[in-house]
């Protein structure tokens, strides 16, 4: 269970005991209860109560069975009071050598408002097939911890399935890994992490099988399998090599993923400025063919000057500053439209655009397509000299 402490301005609450002590005990939201000697975690919060609940596990021989026990431990803890324990048990898996197997179990109601076990412990459907869950899961939970006690069966023992299993259930343990030598390998090697994500992940397991393997002999161990597997497609991506203990085997994981996550994306950002001004490049030569004839334009009015967008980079910072698609959808290929800027102090205020058909304006979008003040002075302006447009139309 977590031990926790909720903290206010004047006091903290240990939710192990229900004493209170004060806040000057705190250091770096962690403190030793004064009272009960208990190490917490301190959160800063009203509430005076709280509630936990954890499954365990209990394995045990019974004839020709090895049967696993789950258990529901419950705590309730509040204010004033000691922390108060139920504990029951949910449900059992009786599993024969042959794979033959039975599970006795109390109904398990779930959904997604509910997850809870009732009723009596009864012979239950192993195969339930329903809406939230599917085949075994239904009648299947991961346990925190097997009690100490527990046993295996030698057949079992001698893949590596004991107390200390961890990141797979016992069932999922005793049918997967017998047939999986990689599996077997990772969970004698202790090396959990990569267990769990091998049951569901077995591809990206396969594919980086030596470098697993690197980890193994250096005994480093890998607790976030997945972020492992992201930052080992990180290194091919940049050509590093992924037989090296060096890359392999980082002294922080996350921030050699983070590094390379950020590598990856200038990497990416500048080719796609170099596909960018591909496309500028091609894209202008079409755009002054068909527009070149506007572009000494001007029109002016007090301290805004409205003038053609005569680049197709134009387009783009045009449409990066206001926010709006005048790049992004590719206005400079409109060919019955002409693109104006009105500005004020060279710099842009509303995007128009007009008509070259009806000579007429058809829209003038400010920042994130919002009219600005100076919208109808605008549209005015543009109207005004409609004129000059149709002379070079």
């Amino acid at each position: 269970m977590e031990h926790k402490g909720y903290e206010t301005k004047s006091r903290v609450i240990c939710m192990d005991c229900g004493e209170r002590f004060s806040p000057e005990l705190v250091q770096r939201r962690r403190a030793t209860c004064p009272h009960c000697g208990t190490g917490l975690t301190i959160e800063k919060s009203q509430k005076r109560t709280d509630k936990q609940r954890v499954y365990f596990a209990y394995a045990q021989i019974v004839g020709d069975f090895q049967v696993i026990r789950n258990f529901e431990l419950y705590a309730y803890y509040g204010s004033g009071e000691q922390a108060r324990y139920s504990c029951c048990e949910i449900l059992q898996h009786w599993i024969r050598e042959d794979g033959k197997r039975e599970v006795v179990a109390r109904n398990h109601t779930t959904s997604f408002y509910c997850d809870s076990w009732n009723g009596n412990m009864e012979i239950r459907n192993r195969d339930y097939k329903g809406r939230y869950y599917h085949s075994a899961n239904k009648y299947d939970v991961y346990p925190f911890k097997y009690h100490p006690d527990s046993t295996f069966k030698d057949i079992y023992r001698k893949y590596g399935i004991d107390k200390n299993l961890q990141e797979l259930t016992a069932l999922e343990a005793i049918f997967f890994i017998p047939m999986n030598n990689q599996a077997e390998t990772l969970l004698k090697a202790k090396q959990y992490g990569f267990l769990g994500f091998s049951h569901s992940n077995p591809g990206d397991i396969r594919r980086y099988w030596p470098s697993i393997r690197i980890c193994i002999r250096n005994k480093y161990k890998v607790k976030d399998a997945s972020m492992w597997i992201d930052y080992m497609g990180l290194l091919s991506y940049f050509g590093k090599d992924t037989r090296n203990a060096f890359y392999v085997c980082p002294k922080d994981l996350k921030k050699a993923h983070d590094r390379l996550v950020i590598k990856k994306r200038q990497e990416e950002k500048r080719q796609e400025l170099i596909r960018l001004r591909e496309k500028i490049d091609k894209e202008q030569l079409e755009y002054e063919k068909h527009k070149a004839k506007f572009f000494d334009l001007q029109f002016k009015d007090q301290n805004i000057v409205v003038v053609p967008l005569v680049s197709v980079e134009e387009f783009m910072n045009e449409g990066d500053q206001l926010r709006h698609c005048v790049f992004a959808n590719e206005y400079y290929k409109k060919r019955d439209s002409l693109i104006l800027s009105a500005r004020i102090d060279n710099k842009p205020i509303e995007t128009v655009e007009v008509s070259l058909k009806k000579l007429s304006v058809i829209q003038a979008r400010g920042l994130s397509n919002n009219p600005t003040q100076y919208h109808d002075q605008i549209v005015d302006l543009v109207n005004r000299n409609i004129h000059k447009i149709a002379q070079r139309v």
